[in-house]
C-alpha cells in the first residue's frame, strides 16, 4: 500500500509540470545514435495542454480530496475506478509485446515487459493530464491496477524469495519514477532528448542499440502522443478505453480498435 501511495503522490502530477526537477541528460556512448535520429515531421508536434490538477486546489479542497470527498465530477468516482482498470488493460492486453521485442531488438525478459508497460502507461498519462481532476483519479486507479498486476506476475516465479520479490518491486518503482522524468523531458524537448530518454529507460543504456530501432521508437512516441491529442476525453472516462497506433505506420487498425473497445464494454 505504501508503494501505491508514493506512486500516486509522485506520478499523478501532469506530465508537463515544469516544477518537477528534471534529471540531467546522460549521453549515449555511440555518437551515431544521437546524430542519426532525425526530427519527427511537424504533424507529430505536440503542444502541452494541462487541465486542472491537485496543485490548483485550495488547502481546504485538498484536505477534502484526501478524505475522499472529490466534489462534483463529470463521472462518478466509482465508475472512474473501473475505467482506470480498463485503461490499464489497454496498456497490457491490447499491446503486441512480442512484436516490440522482435522489431526493436530488446531482450525477451520480464524487465523488458515492464519497461514497455511503463512506456505505454506514461503515454496514457500524457492524455489523462489533459482531462482534469477526473484524470487524476484515473491515474491513481491505473497505478493501483498496474502494481497489483506486476505483483501477481512476479508470484508466478516460484523460485523467488519474498525478500527478492520486494527488491524487484522497489526496483521497478524506482525505475518508473526515473523513466517518467526522462520521458517528460524528452516529450517537451528535442528528438535527441527523447531518444536519450528511450535509450536510458527502454534500452537500459545498452551500447549495442541499433540507431534505426531507436529512431523507430522516437517516431512511435511522437505519433502516439499526437494521435491521443485528437481523442475525445469522454471515452477515456467511460468506458475507459484508449487505442494505440501500431508500431509501424500511422493508421489505426479500426477493426482491432472496435474489437478491443467491445471487449472493454463486455468486461465485468
Amino acid at each position: 500500500m505504501n508503494l501505491l501511495r508514493r506512486t500516486s503522490k509522485l506520478l499523478t502530477r501532469t506530465a508537463f509540470n515544469q516544477t518537477v526537477c528534471q534529471p540531467a541528460i546522460l549521453q549515449c556512448p555511440s555518437c551515431t545514435v544521437q546524430q542519426s535520429v532525425p526530427q519527427v515531421p511537424k504533424r507529430y508536434k505536440h503542444s502541452p495542454t494541462v487541465a486542472m490538477t491537485l496543485d490548483d486546489l485550495s488547502s481546504w479542497q485538498r484536505m477534502k480530496w484526501n478524505m475522499g470527498f472529490y466534489g462534483k465530477l463529470r463521472v462518478p468516482n466509482y465508475k472512474l475506478k473501473l475505467s482506470g482498470y480498463h485503461l490499464y488493460i489497454c496498456c497490457t492486453d491490447f499491446i503486441d509485446f512480442p512484436q516490440f521485442v522482435q522489431d526493436i531488438n530488446i531482450p525477451d525478459t520480464f524487465a523488458s515487459w515492464f519497461q514497455l508497460l511503463q512506456l505505454h502507461v506514461w503515454l496514457l498519462n500524457v492524455k489523462l493530464s489533459q482531462i482534469g481532476l477526473e484524470g487524476v483519479l484515473l491515474k491513481e486507479n491505473v497505478y493501483k491496477a498496474m502494481w497489483q498486476n506486476v505483483e501477481i506476475r512476479l508470484d508466478t516465479f516460484k523460485d523467488l524469495l519474498g525478500s527478492e520479490k520486494r527488491n524487484f518491486m522497489q526496483s521497478f518503482y524506482s525505475s518508473m519514477i526515473l523513466s517518467t522524468l526522462y520521458y517528460d523531458e524528452g516529450l517537451i524537448g528535442s528528438d535527441k532528448q527523447l531518444a536519450n530518454a528511450l535509450w536510458i529507460s527502454l534500452y537500459r543504456m545498452s551500447e549495442d542499440v541499433d540507431p534505426e530501432k531507436l529512431d523507430l521508437m522516437v517516431a512511435y512516441v511522437r505519433k502516439q502522443v499526437y494521435f491521443h491529442d485528437q481523442l475525445d476525453a469522454e471515452a477515456l472516462m467511460l468506458p475507459g478505453y484508449i487505442p494505440f497506433l501500431p508500431l509501424h505506420g500511422d493508421k489505426l487498425d479500426k477493426t482491432k480498435a472496435e474489437r478491443d473497445c467491445q471487449a472493454i464494454r463486455d468486461f465485468k
